[in-house]
């Protein structure tokens, strides 16, 4: 499955368009979505690396995903581009089985993007986002915002697929954090024991469900300790 191709353009950090019309999704990273902190940087930086130029693409074992884009490995300069994005910071190292050929490589290059706080791992309350309480959240529905609290309780709902994340007891009409079962492997342990009980900045756009406000979360480049 390996080929050379042209990169007529970039659709977003992990996926590109080929001169041939080929959807291509680099396999065993995440970058994040637009509504995320470093979506636009994550895009930028693999446009620049390799939109107009030739690649090599690697396959693994899958030829392609569900929405029928071809999954590959991109190689450029003797360099392999899905490393560089998990190492910038831009991209988490995510397995997608069976294709985990490099995931050592990726594991690798988020350790130390994370221990040199490059990329989303530098997150702070001094971004750009405005950092809101947890108890303002409702006056800020359909709003890309950072909120502030801390987690008092967790729920694990496994028939629902479905971990909550609240911020004041009762929860009830109050903020909550959403992350769906197809979420939970994005993180270093499962949410609902490693941020219980912890401060919290929660990034991302604020939905109402039923007069709750929530952000419903699909990795840890949305959310970060602080206490």
């Amino acid at each position: 499955m390996n080929s050379t191709t042209t990169v007529a353009s970039v659709i977003d950090g992990d996926t590109f368009v080929t001169d041939s019309g080929e959807k291509v999704r680099l396999i065993g990273i995440d970058t994040p979505e637009v509504d995320e902190p470093y979506y636009t940087e994550a895009k930028d930086y693999l446009s620049t690396r390799i939109e107009g130029k030739q690649v090599l693409l690697e396959g693994d074992s899958s030829n392609r995903d569900t929405y029928d884009r071809l999954l590959r490995y991109v190689w450029l300069d003797g360099e392999l581009v899905n490393r560089e994005l998990v190492e910038e910071g831009l991209a988490l190292s995510k397995v997608y089985e069976p294709d985990t050929k490099y995931q050592h490589i990726f594991a690798e290059a988020q350790q130390h993007a994370r221990a040199e706080k490059l990329g989303f791992w530098s997150y702070s309350k001094n971004n750009n986002t405005a950092v809101i309480s947890y108890l303002e959240a409702g006056n800020h529905i359909g709003e890309v915002k950072t909120v502030e609290g801390r987690v008092v309780s967790t729920d694990k709902n496994e028939e629902d697929g479905i971990i909550y994340l609240n911020f004041h007891d009762p929860y009830e009409g109050y903020f909550t954090v959403i992350i769906w079962q197809d979420s939970w492997a994005n993180f270093p342990q499962s949410p609902d024991t490693y941020y219980e009980g912890k401060d919290v900045l929660v990034t991302g756009k604020i939905k109402d469900y039923k007069g709750t406000p929530e952000i419903e979360l699909s990795g840890v480049t949305q959310i970060e300790i602080v206490g």
